[in-house]
């Protein structure tokens, strides 16, 4: 997937205009060069597919269920703005590509199916 032939990318600068992206769900966004950095140190990365395929078999699908309520426990407990707990919260939905060493596409999980 080229992000180049995607005419509805939504580029994010900052964490404001990446939240307003996620609470729209936009269908793909690209973090900017300038915000990369930023948001690598401060969000909690969504996990890869594979990795979640490996975890839910390894609880036999119990992981899905249990593990949604332990992230919302420790999100509302963690130190951070209430703006950055919002963004970890929702990136969840998407699925991360880094496409060069300035920019990172996020795009929803459901679009895999």
């Amino acid at each position: 997937m080229e992000y180049k032939q995607l005419d509805d990318c939504f580029v994010a600068c900052d964490a404001e205009d990446l939240l307003s992206a996620l609470t729209n769900k936009a269908d793909y966004i690209i973090i900017h060069e300038d915000y990369k950095r930023e948001f690598e140190e401060n969000t909690q990365l969504p996990i890869t597919e594979t990795e979640e395929m490996a975890f839910q078999l390894g609880f036999r699908g119990w992981a899905g269920i249990w593990g949604g309520t332990f992230f919302h426990i420790i999100n509302f407990f963690s130190k951070g703005s209430k703006q950055q707990k919002k963004i970890d919260s929702k990136i969840r939905k998407y699925n991360l590509k880094r496409l060069n060493g300035n920019e990172i596409l996020l795009y929803l999980r459901q679009l895999n199916y």
